[in-house]
């Protein structure tokens, strides 16, 4: 995979205009616009970022995040994904005393009071299977303690990540979709997308900008129908596979 950097690409409009250097911050705004546009339905932008947790057990969003493809812990080399959690409360704890946020109690040791039966401590089997609301839903059958995984809740009120009082770990991995607005002029994107990006600074920098119908816009929205069409992975061989297996074997009169 080859990649080209905003950089390149303001340096080559620059050059193909023979405008100076002058215009470098205003083209490198539009090619950033550019992958914003672009971001939404054509060129998917997917990050991955090491985000360590709070005192409370939760994380801040990055500024670009879109929406999340998945998250994790990392073991070894490998990342263990967590659970969704739509059940974890958006509101967070407060110490009474101090106002500072604390983190939540895990599920396991929400009743501390020990209820017995001839000596026989009956917590551990009363809170062996509950559901993410804390209520014990019975079956001790399988003894697999699943209401005590780690999981996580997405806040975008908060702008962060909430987890579960379970998770013990003090790093998580987050792989989102982010909306392209975290660039620079060392921003690498996917060399087929060369001339969108320059054609939307291209029609962007002209007497034009405000008009979706005039020949720069059609031009990006053509380039922007061709980079959908090198970006699509259908190749010739795929389509006629296709056409072929719809065929099917029949009785002929």
């Amino acid at each position: 995979m080859q990649y080209a950097t905003l950089d390149s690409i303001v340096r080559r409009s620059l050059l193909e205009k023979s405008l100076p250097m002058h215009y470098y911050l205003e083209y490198l705004l539009h090619d950033s616009a550019a992958i914003r546009e672009l971001s939404m339905d054509t060129l998917k932008i997917v990050n991955t970022v090491n985000l360590k947790l709070n005192e409370y057990g939760a994380v801040d969003l990055p500024a670009d995040f879109v929406d999340d493809v998945s998250v994790g812990i990392s073991v070894g080399g490998m990342v263990q994904p967590l659970a969704k959690r739509q059940s974890i409360n958006n509101l967070r704890v407060h110490n009474e005393t101090t106002g500072a946020f604390e983190k939540y109690q895990d599920v396991a040791n929400l009743n501390q009071n020990a209820l017995t039966f001839y000596g026989l401590n009956l917590n551990y089997f009363f809170y062996w299977r509950v559901n993410d609301y804390g209520e014990p839903s019975g079956g001790y059958y399988g003894a697999n303690g699943g209401a005590h995984q780690n999981g996580y809740k997405v806040i975008k009120e908060r702008n962060q990540i909430q987890f579960t009082g379970a998770i013990t770990t003090d790093n998580v991995i987050l792989t989102y979709i982010s909306n392209g607005q975290s660039v620079d002029n060392a921003t690498m994107v996917d060399w087929a997308a060369h001339a969108a990006i320059q054609a939307y600074s291209d029609w962007k920098s002209s007497q034009n900008a405000a008009f979706k119908d005039s020949p720069e816009a059609r031009t990006y929205y053509n380039e922007k129908r061709l980079l959908r069409a090198r970006l699509n992975p259908l190749t010739t061989t795929d389509i006629v596979d296709t056409l072929r297996t719809a065929y099917s074997a029949a009785i002929k009169n």
